[in-house]
């Protein structure tokens, strides 16, 4: 397993208050931004999405109640215990387990979603290529994740996350955390690097759609 065992317990740390702050720090954006990855699965004709890094479910929860059925795999047990509470569905099966070697055959899924989790994945071909093979032939890969904004908005944008945000989760949760938020976000690819990184794994037809001021980013990309 080549994530850290820093990153899984950072995440076992924060599952208590998770979706707190996630909705209080993104003042409720981050409801729009999972509805607006699903409307990349819809198009789906089968019902089986695997939702990688699914953390306390929020986005399997969405695919849920539009009538997908969602495997949801992630590094932390504790964030899959709060979603197996929160999810009390028979559609949601919650798989603990890396990004980097997924549980299931090659080509054994159409849709595959992730939501904020590739970011925290940093041999970054290495998840890709893993998703890739579970992927079946002609499937979508989408992706929710976090950028810097190219315009002036990222000066104070840049504020908000360096200083803001872990002042306040420092009340609530761990202010480390919200560190790392930061510093994941600067270091991860921009949108189109990101897509060229998929173009290696083998993907094609990549795309990029910019939300909330280009603060987070969809990525769409065929096998």
């Amino acid at each position: 397993m080549k994530e850290t065992s820093t990153i899984k317990d950072m995440f076992d740390n924060i599952a208590q208050r998770y979706d707190f702050l996630n909705h209080t720090l993104s003042i409720f954006q981050d409801y729009y931004w999972r509805y607006q990855m699903f409307n990349e699965v819809v198009p789906a004709r089968e019902v089986l999405v695997l939702d990688i890094a699914t953390g306390t479910g929020d986005s399997a929860k969405v695919s849920i109640k539009n009538g997908f059925k969602v495997v949801g795999i992630d590094l932390s047990y504790k964030m899959l215990y709060k979603t197996k509470k929160k999810i009390k569905s028979d559609s949601f099966i919650p798989i603990c387990g890396s990004g980097y070697e997924l549980p299931f055959k090659n080509e054994s899924f159409s849709v595959i979603t992730c939501a904020f989790g590739i970011r925290n994945m940093h041999e970054t071909i290495s998840a890709l290529k893993e998703i890739n093979r579970v992927l079946k032939n002609g499937g979508k890969v989408i992706f929710l994740e976090f950028s810097m904004p190219e315009t002036l908005f990222k000066y104070p944008y840049r504020i908000y996350l360096k200083y803001v945000m872990p002042f306040i989760a420092s009340f609530f949760s761990r202010k480390e955390a919200y560190d790392y938020l930061y510093d994941s976000i600067e270091k991860f690819p921009r949108p189109d690097d990101f897509a060229q990184l998929l173009r290696e794994a083998s993907f094609t037809a990549c795309k990029t759609k910019s939300l909330s001021s280009g603060t987070v980013n969809i990525i769409t990309a065929f096998k």
